[in-house]
């Protein structure tokens, strides 16, 4: 496994393992679904965590817009570049 990066193997790893057979092919069998659950998962929450992002990006948006639009209507309201 590499260092530094939790649970997740180097990819590297597994291509040494696989081209010089150090490993029974149970073993980088094994550990071939389990990686890819990981990645899997992974990409899941990263994609759910982008949503969110999107959503949030998208709401400030419309407030910045609404706020903006206020501004502007008591900017024309009140004179207040005239004076």
């Amino acid at each position: 496994m590499a260092e530094g990066t939790g649970n997740v193997p180097d990819i590297q790893d597994f291509d040494d393992k696989i081209q010089t057979g150090s490993d029974t092919d149970f073993g980088v069998n094994s550990e071939i679904p389990n990686r890819t659950k990981l990645l899997r998962d992974t990409l899941e929450l990263l994609v759910n965590r982008s949503d969110e992002q999107r959503k949030q990006c998208d709401q400030l948006s419309h407030e910045n817009r609404y706020l903006q639009d206020y501004i502007e209507n008591l900017m024309s309201q009140g004179n207040v570049l005239d004076k």
